[in-house]
């Protein structure tokens, strides 16, 4: 259990970022009808829009 734990801690960060960088990402793309989120959560917006300039 205290393996499992201290990876979990090693890799939150990095998972984290990824997350991060996949919702910046696909919320400046089209959706694809799988990925279909019928309201873009604003936060999420105003980042992306705040990283193109």
């Amino acid at each position: 259990m205290k393996n499992l734990k201290k990876v979990i801690l090693k890799y939150a960060s990095s998972l984290a970022a990824l997350a991060l960088t996949i919702g910046v990402s696909t919320s400046t793309s089209a959706c694809w009808y799988f990925f279909n989120q019928p309201q873009e959560p604003e936060a999420l917006k105003a980042y992306a829009e705040a990283k193109k300039h």
